[in-house]
């Protein structure tokens, strides 16, 4: 079987969850001896060539030009019959095309498959929301509440100048290319349910959490006598969605007396990228916690192990229904415990007292006094440690696309 997989970022430029789950993926199913994979991550202008809509960086690794925007998701980039793209698909001739997003690439882009490779069957993994919610595709309303449900009147309000009846045509427009998929995969029940309240037939997607390349749990840190496992880390971007804000607000709030015993390590890029007061608010949240916190930078996959070898707890602090995010893999992967928001795709990864705990999304108070707790009750990470359970490797992630791309007429 030969598999092209798209994706809307390449990990060796961009470093999120999804494109990680693509690139994996691919190359899970080109280490099977009997299957072949092509990888076509999109890619911005500061990357490609001048002039170019296409370049290999590797065998059968390859970057496609592309801006689709979330407004409209129409491909920048040419997808006419003689375009680059289209004579390398048909080139390979592939028996399946997996789209992991449709952003940036373009919905498009769909279409041209479905014209240049007829009998391909095409499968797409979705991600967030963006073919539901304007909004940076977070189901976040833009005075910031949680958004519960699709409706155009409903976005309308978040957006203005758009009116409902324009929201409707952007819903009946992305359906008419998502009518060109023949099966959808979810990587949680959530994500799944959300899209088809929208609208998809639920026979039609599926749900395969994505898979990560083995590795070893590592070591507990060593305690010294009087220690406390009390150091806590955020691994992720900073940005508004990500509440790197509630986390340390959270801290900010513990008495002298608990936060002389904890730590809170935050490895991540992307401060910079964010608006000024943004910005200001992080940095001045950071002055108030500078005895307890630490501010590192960005960070490499291949450095997680190491990096969790010294922390104790995993926090996450996202103020938007996250679908199923790389960093509780990656925890319980290595070893370590997840306090993560009670909503979303991290309430479905994270189970209450096993592997991790719960506290209210969006409540810096609440998050405090789960801390508090920790510090208060030492046999609370033994006993979560001891009940992590099995990360979900690429392998059977790998087994399951397979089995999905062999039942498809």
């Amino acid at each position: 079987m030969k598999v092209v997989i798209f994706s809307h970022a390449h990990p060796v430029f961009s470093k999120g969850g999804g494109e990680f789950a693509a690139y994996y993926l691919w190359q899970g199913i080109d280490q099977t001896p009997e299957h072949q994979a092509w990888f076509i991550g999109r890619s911005d202008s500061k990357v490609m060539h001048k002039f170019t809509t296409l370049g290999a960086i590797g065998e059968r690794d390859y970057l496609i030009a592309g801006d689709a925007g979330i407004a409209d998701l129409i491909a920048g980039t040419p997808l006419g019959p003689d375009s680059d793209i289209a004579q390398l698909l048909r080139r390979i001739d592939p028996d399946v095309v997996h789209f992991h997003h449709y952003v940036h690439l373009g919905i498009d882009l769909i279409r041209l498959v479905r014209n240049v490779c007829p009998s391909a069957r095409i499968v797409m993994t979705l991600h967030e929301y963006i073919a539901i919610c304007t909004n940076n595709g977070q189901m976040v309303k833009t005075d910031g509440r949680l958004c519960h449900k699709y409706s155009p009147r409903e976005c309308h309000l978040c957006f203005p100048d758009v009116s409902p009846e324009d929201f409707f045509l952007r819903e009946q427009y992305i359906k008419s290319f998502f009518r060109l998929v023949d099966q959808f995969i979810s990587p949680s029940e959530f994500l799944r349910d959300r899209y088809v309240a929208w609208g998809l037939d639920p026979a039609r997607v599926s749900v395969i959490e994505n898979g990560l390349p083995l590795g070893e749990r590592v070591p507990l840190r060593t305690l010294n006598a009087g220690d406390t496992r009390g150091r806590f880390a955020f691994f992720g971007q900073i940005n508004p969605y990500k509440g790197v804000d509630v986390i340390l607000e959270a801290f900010a709030r513990l008495p002298k007396s608990v936060r002389k015993r904890v730590t809170l390590d935050i490895f991540g890029s992307g401060l910079s990228d964010q608006k000024p007061e943004f910005q200001e608010k992080i940095n001045g949240l950071l002055a108030k916690c500078k005895d307890a916190v630490h501010l590192h930078g960005p960070y490499e996959p291949e450095e997680m192990g190491r990096l969790m070898a010294d922390v104790d707890w995993v926090v996450m602090g996202s103020v938007w229904w996250e679908n199923s995010p790389l960093v509780i893999q990656e925890a319980y992967k290595f070893g370590r415990p997840i306090l993560c928001p009670d909503i979303g795709g991290m309430a479905e990864k994270v189970r209450p007292g096993v592997g991790g705990l719960h506290y209210r999304a969006r409540d810096s108070i609440a998050l405090s006094a789960l801390i508090e707790r920790i510090v208060d009750e030492p046999d609370l990470h033994g006993q979560l440690h001891a009940s992590l359970p099995e990360y979900p490797r690429i392998d059977d992630a790998t087994r399951l696309h397979l089995e999905v791309y062999d039942s498809l007429p």
